[in-house]
């Protein structure tokens, strides 16, 4: 499931999204990895511009605790994405038997 961020604050709003809240409740590592940082983990980030919406954003950006705080303070308007169902398909006509038809008597043809 997604949802769509938008920016009510005044100015830009960046947020880091780190390892410990966003990856691990992501289910996968999102950090980058720079050549000459030991390897160290860099975080990535989410910037929102002011009025902006960012549709189709993870929902593991909420668990993010700054994310969170920003949407209770009411900087950052949230709106959840219902989730697209594959197209369905009809349902198969099941023939359909009458009452009398299944109670059979006994010793009727």
């Amino acid at each position: 499931m997604s949802v769509t961020l938008t920016n009510a604050l005044g100015r830009l709003v960046t947020f880091l999204l780190p390892h410990e809240s966003y990856c691990v409740a992501r289910g996968e590592c999102a950090c980058g990895v720079q050549p000459g940082r030991g390897g160290r983990r860099l975080p990535s980030s989410l910037t929102l511009a002011t009025g902006v919406s960012l549709e189709d954003v993870p929902e593991a950006t909420l668990c993010v605790p700054a994310v969170a705080a920003a949407i209770r303070r009411g900087e950052v308007a949230l709106k959840r994405q219902a989730p697209t169902a594959p197209p369905s398909s009809p349902p198969s006509a099941a023939p359909e038997v009458s009452a009398r038809a299944s109670r059979k008597k006994r010793g009727a043809s």
